[in-house]
Protein backbone atom coordinates (compact mmCIF):
# COMPACT_ATOMS: atom_id res chain seq x y z
CA UNK A 1 0.00 0.00 0.00
CA UNK A 2 1.22 3.68 -0.92
CA UNK A 3 1.08 4.99 2.37
CA UNK A 4 2.38 7.95 2.40
CA UNK A 5 4.21 10.76 -0.40
CA UNK A 6 5.80 14.39 0.20
CA UNK A 7 8.72 15.89 2.42
CA UNK A 8 8.19 14.28 6.06
CA UNK A 9 9.87 16.35 9.07
CA UNK A 10 9.82 13.64 11.73
CA UNK A 11 12.75 11.47 10.14
CA UNK A 12 14.57 14.75 10.02
CA UNK A 13 14.66 14.51 13.85
CA UNK A 14 16.47 11.26 14.29
CA UNK A 15 19.52 11.48 12.09
CA UNK A 16 21.09 8.33 13.84
CA UNK A 17 18.80 6.05 14.32
CA UNK A 18 18.93 2.27 15.23
CA UNK A 19 19.20 0.06 12.67
CA UNK A 20 18.42 -4.13 12.85
CA UNK A 21 19.33 -6.93 10.49
CA UNK A 22 17.20 -8.63 7.79
CA UNK A 23 16.09 -12.71 8.24
CA UNK A 24 18.74 -14.60 7.20
CA UNK A 25 17.42 -18.21 8.47
CA UNK A 26 14.77 -20.13 9.85
CA UNK A 27 13.02 -19.23 12.81
CA UNK A 28 10.47 -20.03 16.14
CA UNK A 29 8.91 -18.34 18.59
CA UNK A 30 6.34 -17.90 21.45
CA UNK A 31 5.07 -14.49 19.05
CA UNK A 32 5.61 -12.66 15.87
CA UNK A 33 4.68 -8.78 15.89
CA UNK A 34 4.62 -8.02 12.12
CA UNK A 35 4.77 -4.18 11.43
CA UNK A 36 7.53 -1.92 13.43
CA UNK A 37 5.36 1.32 13.10
CA UNK A 38 3.86 2.55 16.82
CA UNK A 39 1.29 -0.02 17.28
CA UNK A 40 4.03 -2.74 16.94
CA UNK A 41 6.34 -0.92 18.99
CA UNK A 42 4.41 -0.84 21.73
CA UNK A 43 3.12 -4.48 21.58
CA UNK A 44 6.77 -5.46 21.35
CA UNK A 45 7.21 -2.75 24.69
CA UNK A 46 4.52 -4.57 26.01
CA UNK A 47 5.80 -7.95 25.68
CA UNK A 48 9.28 -7.35 26.22
CA UNK A 49 9.37 -8.66 30.04
CA UNK A 50 6.70 -11.49 29.52
CA UNK A 51 9.13 -14.47 29.54
CA UNK A 52 8.07 -15.30 25.87
CA UNK A 53 10.25 -15.13 22.42
CA UNK A 54 9.19 -12.61 20.78
CA UNK A 55 10.13 -11.42 17.04
CA UNK A 56 9.61 -8.23 15.77
CA UNK A 57 9.52 -7.70 12.21
CA UNK A 58 8.85 -4.82 9.53
CA UNK A 59 9.11 -4.66 5.48
CA UNK A 60 10.33 -1.45 5.84
CA UNK A 61 12.59 0.21 8.44
CA UNK A 62 11.58 1.21 12.24
CA UNK A 63 8.84 4.02 12.66
CA UNK A 64 9.01 4.24 7.66
CA UNK A 65 5.22 3.52 7.33
CA UNK A 66 2.19 5.89 8.52
CA UNK A 67 3.96 6.24 12.06
CA UNK A 68 6.40 8.73 10.10
CA UNK A 69 3.69 10.93 8.63
CA UNK A 70 1.64 10.56 12.05
CA UNK A 71 1.37 14.38 13.57
CA UNK A 72 1.80 13.16 16.75
CA UNK A 73 -1.46 15.05 19.13
CA UNK A 74 -2.39 12.51 21.65
CA UNK A 75 -5.38 13.51 23.18
CA UNK A 76 -8.15 11.73 25.27
CA UNK A 77 -10.93 13.37 23.18
CA UNK A 78 -11.59 11.38 19.52
CA UNK A 79 -12.84 12.20 16.74
CA UNK A 80 -16.11 10.16 18.35
CA UNK A 81 -17.25 13.07 20.66
CA UNK A 82 -17.73 11.80 24.64
CA UNK A 83 -21.42 12.48 24.20
CA UNK A 84 -21.68 10.72 20.58
CA UNK A 85 -20.39 7.54 21.98
CA UNK A 86 -22.35 7.65 25.19
CA UNK A 87 -25.09 7.44 22.22
CA UNK A 88 -23.82 5.09 20.22
CA UNK A 89 -22.16 2.65 23.29
CA UNK A 90 -24.16 3.13 26.27
CA UNK A 91 -22.40 5.46 29.15
CA UNK A 92 -20.45 2.97 31.39
CA UNK A 93 -18.65 1.73 27.73
CA UNK A 94 -18.19 5.56 26.34
CA UNK A 95 -16.87 7.10 29.40
CA UNK A 96 -14.45 3.65 30.52
CA UNK A 97 -13.05 4.37 26.91
CA UNK A 98 -12.03 8.01 27.27
CA UNK A 99 -10.50 7.00 30.63
CA UNK A 100 -8.72 4.14 28.92
CA UNK A 101 -7.38 6.94 26.49
CA UNK A 102 -6.38 9.60 29.45
CA UNK A 103 -4.67 7.10 31.27
CA UNK A 104 -2.83 5.84 28.30
CA UNK A 105 -1.32 9.61 27.69
CA UNK A 106 -0.62 9.51 32.01
CA UNK A 107 0.97 5.80 31.59
CA UNK A 108 3.41 7.26 28.79
CA UNK A 109 4.57 10.15 30.98
CA UNK A 110 4.83 7.95 34.39
CA UNK A 111 5.60 5.03 33.32
CA UNK A 112 6.79 4.16 29.54
CA UNK A 113 8.51 7.77 28.73
CA UNK A 114 11.44 7.81 31.71
CA UNK A 115 12.48 4.00 30.44
CA UNK A 116 13.50 4.84 27.28
CA UNK A 117 16.59 5.42 25.76
CA UNK A 118 15.89 7.90 23.27
CA UNK A 119 13.76 11.05 24.05
CA UNK A 120 10.18 11.05 22.15
CA UNK A 121 9.91 14.63 23.06
CA UNK A 122 6.84 14.37 25.23
CA UNK A 123 5.29 17.46 26.28
CA UNK A 124 2.16 17.36 28.21
CA UNK A 125 -0.08 20.24 26.88
CA UNK A 126 -3.69 21.28 27.39
CA UNK A 127 -6.18 21.33 24.15
CA UNK A 128 -8.43 24.00 23.06
CA UNK A 129 -11.64 22.78 21.18
CA UNK A 130 -13.96 24.78 19.41
CA UNK A 131 -17.04 25.39 17.45
CA UNK A 132 -16.35 25.72 13.84
CA UNK A 133 -19.23 28.08 13.27
CA UNK A 134 -23.02 28.70 15.08
CA UNK A 135 -24.49 25.86 13.66
CA UNK A 136 -21.71 23.67 15.77
CA UNK A 137 -21.83 25.67 19.19
CA UNK A 138 -24.32 23.15 20.91
CA UNK A 139 -21.67 20.19 19.64
CA UNK A 140 -19.70 22.15 22.17
CA UNK A 141 -21.93 22.47 24.92
CA UNK A 142 -23.13 18.27 24.61
CA UNK A 143 -19.67 17.67 24.64
CA UNK A 144 -18.27 19.73 27.79
CA UNK A 145 -21.50 18.30 29.85
CA UNK A 146 -20.84 14.88 29.13
CA UNK A 147 -16.77 15.40 29.96
CA UNK A 148 -17.83 17.42 32.69
CA UNK A 149 -20.14 15.11 34.22
CA UNK A 150 -17.59 11.99 33.60
CA UNK A 151 -15.12 13.48 35.51
CA UNK A 152 -12.54 15.12 33.55
CA UNK A 153 -10.93 18.29 34.17
CA UNK A 154 -12.43 20.87 31.52
CA UNK A 155 -13.04 24.45 31.23
CA UNK A 156 -15.80 25.69 29.13
CA UNK A 157 -14.90 29.04 26.96
CA UNK A 158 -16.92 31.73 25.46
CA UNK A 159 -15.32 34.00 23.25
CA UNK A 160 -13.97 36.70 24.89
CA UNK A 161 -12.28 34.16 27.21
CA UNK A 162 -10.92 32.26 24.04
CA UNK A 163 -8.78 35.47 23.04
CA UNK A 164 -6.44 34.58 26.27
CA UNK A 165 -5.62 31.48 24.55
CA UNK A 166 -5.14 32.23 21.32
CA UNK A 167 -5.61 35.32 18.79
CA UNK A 168 -9.02 33.80 17.12
CA UNK A 169 -12.32 33.58 18.61
CA UNK A 170 -15.37 31.39 18.54
CA UNK A 171 -18.67 31.36 20.37
CA UNK A 172 -17.61 28.27 21.99
CA UNK A 173 -14.74 26.11 23.27
CA UNK A 174 -13.92 23.80 25.43
CA UNK A 175 -10.43 23.99 26.93
CA UNK A 176 -9.40 19.56 28.22
CA UNK A 177 -6.14 19.02 30.19
CA UNK A 178 -4.25 15.62 30.37
CA UNK A 179 -3.09 15.39 26.73
CA UNK A 180 0.09 15.79 25.64
CA UNK A 181 2.39 15.90 21.66
CA UNK A 182 4.99 13.45 21.44
CA UNK A 183 7.50 13.03 18.49
CA UNK A 184 6.25 9.89 17.04
CA UNK A 185 9.65 9.01 15.14
CA UNK A 186 11.88 8.70 18.12
CA UNK A 187 8.60 7.28 20.46
CA UNK A 188 8.43 4.10 18.18
CA UNK A 189 11.92 3.76 17.82
CA UNK A 190 12.56 4.59 21.39
CA UNK A 191 9.79 1.97 21.97
CA UNK A 192 11.42 -0.73 19.58
CA UNK A 193 15.07 -0.27 21.26
CA UNK A 194 14.11 -0.90 25.00
CA UNK A 195 11.84 -4.28 23.74
CA UNK A 196 15.41 -5.20 21.26
CA UNK A 197 17.44 -4.29 24.75
CA UNK A 198 15.27 -6.53 26.55
CA UNK A 199 15.67 -9.06 24.37
CA UNK A 200 13.09 -8.72 21.65
CA UNK A 201 14.34 -9.99 18.30
CA UNK A 202 13.88 -7.16 16.10
CA UNK A 203 13.97 -7.22 11.81
CA UNK A 204 14.14 -4.55 9.50
CA UNK A 205 13.55 -4.49 5.76
CA UNK A 206 12.04 -7.98 5.48
CA UNK A 207 8.34 -8.47 3.86
CA UNK A 208 6.59 -11.14 5.46
CA UNK A 209 3.55 -13.13 3.93
CA UNK A 210 0.92 -15.17 6.17
CA UNK A 211 1.67 -18.90 4.99
CA UNK A 212 -0.49 -20.66 7.55
CA UNK A 213 -2.74 -20.29 10.71
CA UNK A 214 -3.88 -23.34 11.97
CA UNK A 215 -4.87 -24.73 15.04
CA UNK A 216 -1.06 -25.36 15.82
CA UNK A 217 -0.06 -22.28 15.13
CA UNK A 218 0.90 -19.57 12.66
CA UNK A 219 3.42 -19.92 9.25
CA UNK A 220 5.23 -16.63 8.21
CA UNK A 221 6.90 -16.63 4.91
CA UNK A 222 10.08 -14.10 4.87
CA UNK A 223 11.51 -12.80 2.08
CA UNK A 224 14.06 -15.01 0.96
CA UNK A 225 11.90 -17.79 1.23
CA UNK A 226 12.95 -18.37 4.90
CA UNK A 227 10.17 -18.99 7.22
CA UNK A 228 9.00 -17.66 11.20
CA UNK A 229 7.23 -20.79 13.10
CA UNK A 230 5.22 -19.16 16.08
CA UNK A 231 2.77 -20.15 18.16
CA UNK A 232 0.27 -16.57 17.73
CA UNK A 233 0.97 -14.10 15.27
CA UNK A 234 0.18 -10.05 16.12
CA UNK A 235 -0.82 -7.86 12.79
CA UNK A 236 0.20 -4.15 13.42
CA UNK A 237 0.96 -3.46 10.20
CA UNK A 238 -1.83 -0.12 10.57
CA UNK A 239 -3.78 0.37 7.17
CA UNK A 240 -1.89 -2.59 5.63
CA UNK A 241 -3.87 -5.04 7.48
CA UNK A 242 -6.57 -4.70 5.36
CA UNK A 243 -4.43 -6.58 2.83
CA UNK A 244 -4.47 -9.31 4.78
CA UNK A 245 -8.18 -8.88 6.10
CA UNK A 246 -10.92 -7.23 4.76
CA UNK A 247 -12.46 -5.55 7.89
CA UNK A 248 -15.73 -4.20 6.93
CA UNK A 249 -15.45 -1.84 9.65
CA UNK A 250 -12.66 0.20 8.40
CA UNK A 251 -12.72 3.23 5.91
CA UNK A 252 -9.26 4.31 4.44
CA UNK A 253 -9.34 7.94 3.22
CA UNK A 254 -7.18 10.40 2.30
CA UNK A 255 -5.13 13.36 4.53
CA UNK A 256 -2.52 16.22 4.55
CA UNK A 257 -0.36 18.10 6.93
CA UNK A 258 2.45 20.08 6.78
CA UNK A 259 5.26 21.85 9.22
CA UNK A 260 6.28 25.26 8.77
CA UNK A 261 9.61 27.24 9.23
CA UNK A 262 10.64 27.53 13.31
CA UNK A 263 9.44 30.79 14.46
CA UNK A 264 11.01 32.50 17.11
CA UNK A 265 7.69 34.30 18.98
CA UNK A 266 5.11 32.35 19.81
CA UNK A 267 3.66 34.33 22.94
CA UNK A 268 0.55 34.94 21.20
CA UNK A 269 -0.05 31.73 21.56
CA UNK A 270 -0.81 31.09 25.06
CA UNK A 271 1.09 27.50 26.25
CA UNK A 272 1.27 26.46 22.75
CA UNK A 273 -2.27 24.45 23.57
CA UNK A 274 -3.01 22.17 21.03
CA UNK A 275 -6.42 23.24 18.33
CA UNK A 276 -8.68 21.10 16.65
CA UNK A 277 -12.45 22.03 15.97
CA UNK A 278 -15.87 20.82 15.77
CA UNK A 279 -16.35 20.42 11.96
CA UNK A 280 -15.49 17.26 9.97
CA UNK A 281 -13.24 16.80 8.67
CA UNK A 282 -11.20 19.10 10.84
CA UNK A 283 -8.52 21.19 11.42
CA UNK A 284 -6.02 20.67 13.80
CA UNK A 285 -2.89 22.09 14.84
CA UNK A 286 0.27 22.51 17.70
CA UNK A 287 4.21 23.04 17.91
CA UNK A 288 6.95 21.50 18.04
CA UNK A 289 10.49 21.01 20.35
CA UNK A 290 11.57 23.31 17.90
CA UNK A 291 9.38 25.53 17.42
CA UNK A 292 7.33 24.94 13.97
CA UNK A 293 3.56 24.80 13.66
CA UNK A 294 2.39 21.56 12.68
CA UNK A 295 -1.20 21.83 11.13
CA UNK A 296 -3.36 18.94 9.13
CA UNK A 297 -6.62 18.22 7.88
CA UNK A 298 -8.51 18.52 4.98
CA UNK A 299 -9.19 14.65 4.70
CA UNK A 300 -10.79 13.56 1.64
CA UNK A 301 -12.89 10.85 0.89
CA UNK A 302 -10.27 8.70 -1.54
CA UNK A 303 -7.95 6.03 -0.83
CA UNK A 304 -6.71 6.20 -4.41
CA UNK A 305 -2.76 7.55 -3.72
CA UNK A 306 -2.99 9.26 -7.27
CA UNK A 307 -5.75 11.03 -6.47
CA UNK A 308 -4.63 12.00 -3.18
CA UNK A 309 -1.16 13.19 -4.13
CA UNK A 310 -2.86 15.61 -7.07
CA UNK A 311 -3.99 17.69 -4.49
CA UNK A 312 -0.98 18.06 -1.83
CA UNK A 313 0.39 21.41 -3.17
CA UNK A 314 -3.60 22.61 -3.39
CA UNK A 315 -4.08 21.27 0.71
CA UNK A 316 -0.72 23.07 1.44
CA UNK A 317 -1.80 25.65 0.10
CA UNK A 318 -4.85 25.63 1.98
CA UNK A 319 -3.00 24.26 5.78
CA UNK A 320 -1.05 27.63 5.41
CA UNK A 321 -4.13 30.25 4.50
CA UNK A 322 -5.78 28.61 7.61
CA UNK A 323 -3.06 28.53 9.90
CA UNK A 324 -2.70 32.59 8.83
CA UNK A 325 -6.42 33.32 9.80
CA UNK A 326 -5.79 31.84 13.38
CA UNK A 327 -2.52 33.79 13.56
CA UNK A 328 -2.56 37.42 11.24
CA UNK A 329 0.86 38.22 13.49
CA UNK A 330 2.28 35.00 10.86
CA UNK A 331 0.94 36.10 7.71
CA UNK A 332 3.69 36.30 5.16
CA UNK A 333 6.33 34.98 7.46
CA UNK A 334 5.31 31.20 7.11
CA UNK A 335 6.41 28.13 4.63
CA UNK A 336 5.77 25.26 4.51
CA UNK A 337 9.22 23.64 4.83
CA UNK A 338 7.64 20.06 5.38
CA UNK A 339 4.30 18.88 3.86
CA UNK A 340 2.72 15.19 2.82
CA UNK A 341 0.13 13.14 2.25
CA UNK A 342 -0.88 10.07 3.54
CA UNK A 343 -3.67 7.16 4.14
CA UNK A 344 -6.05 7.68 6.61
CA UNK A 345 -8.66 4.74 8.57
CA UNK A 346 -11.29 4.70 10.86
CA UNK A 347 -13.60 2.69 11.68
CA UNK A 348 -17.71 3.28 10.99
CA UNK A 349 -18.65 2.94 14.59
CA UNK A 350 -15.47 4.75 15.53
CA UNK A 351 -13.91 2.55 18.19
CA UNK A 352 -10.49 1.18 17.18
CA UNK A 353 -10.30 -2.89 16.98
CA UNK A 354 -8.73 -5.59 18.06
CA UNK A 355 -9.14 -7.84 15.41
CA UNK A 356 -9.68 -12.09 15.36
CA UNK A 357 -10.82 -14.19 12.84
CA UNK A 358 -11.89 -17.18 12.52
CA UNK A 359 -9.84 -18.12 9.43
CA UNK A 360 -6.71 -16.91 10.67
CA UNK A 361 -6.49 -18.28 14.23
CA UNK A 362 -4.08 -17.61 16.95
CA UNK A 363 -3.93 -13.98 15.45
CA UNK A 364 -4.57 -10.66 16.48
CA UNK A 365 -4.76 -7.89 14.19
CA UNK A 366 -3.96 -4.61 15.86
CA UNK A 367 -6.53 -1.94 14.47
CA UNK A 368 -5.86 1.67 16.34
CA UNK A 369 -7.74 3.05 13.41
CA UNK A 370 -8.82 7.30 14.01
CA UNK A 371 -7.37 9.97 14.84
CA UNK A 372 -5.85 8.96 18.06
CA UNK A 373 -4.04 5.86 16.58
CA UNK A 374 -1.03 6.28 18.71
CA UNK A 375 -3.13 6.31 22.18
CA UNK A 376 -5.26 3.62 21.02
CA UNK A 377 -2.10 2.21 20.40
CA UNK A 378 -1.00 2.25 23.91
CA UNK A 379 -3.78 0.68 25.31
CA UNK A 380 -4.88 -1.86 22.63
CA UNK A 381 -1.32 -3.48 22.56
CA UNK A 382 -1.54 -3.84 26.62
CA UNK A 383 -4.98 -5.62 26.09
CA UNK A 384 -3.33 -7.63 23.47
CA UNK A 385 -0.19 -8.94 25.51
CA UNK A 386 -2.14 -9.63 28.65
CA UNK A 387 -4.43 -11.38 26.53
CA UNK A 388 -1.44 -13.67 25.23
CA UNK A 389 -0.43 -13.87 28.95
CA UNK A 390 -3.82 -15.53 30.43
CA UNK A 391 -4.77 -12.26 32.00
CA UNK A 392 -8.50 -11.43 31.43
CA UNK A 393 -9.29 -7.80 30.99
CA UNK A 394 -12.74 -6.68 30.83
CA UNK A 395 -12.05 -4.50 28.00
CA UNK A 396 -10.97 -6.46 25.71
CA UNK A 397 -14.15 -7.63 24.30
CA UNK A 398 -15.52 -3.92 24.16
CA UNK A 399 -12.70 -3.43 21.16
CA UNK A 400 -13.44 -6.82 19.32
CA UNK A 401 -15.60 -6.59 16.50
CA UNK A 402 -18.64 -8.09 18.51
CA UNK A 403 -18.41 -4.80 20.64
CA UNK A 404 -19.45 -6.45 23.98
CA UNK A 405 -19.10 -4.34 26.94
CA UNK A 406 -18.18 -6.23 30.14
CA UNK A 407 -17.62 -4.23 32.87
CA UNK A 408 -15.73 -5.40 35.78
Amino acid sequence: MDLKSGNLYWPDTLKEKPSYPIVEENMECDVVIIGAGVSGACTAYELKDSGLDIILIDKRTVAAGSSSANTGLLQFSNDQLLHEAIRAFGKTAAVDHYWRCFNAISRLRDEIVPSLSIDPELIMRESLFFASNEDEIETVQEEYKALKEAGFDVEYVEKDEMKKWVPFSRRAAIITKGDAEVNPYKLTHGLVKAASDAGVRIFEQTEVFLKKADEDGVLIRAAGGYLIKAKKAIFAQGYETQETVKEKNTVIESSYAIVTNSIDDLSFWKDNVMIWESARPYFYARTTADYRIVIGGLDERTSNPDMRDQKMIAKRDELIKEVESWFPQLQGAIQAEYNWSGSFAHTHDGQPMIGQYGRVPNSYFLLGYGGNGIVYSLFLSKLVARHIMGKKDPAFSFYSKERVYEPE
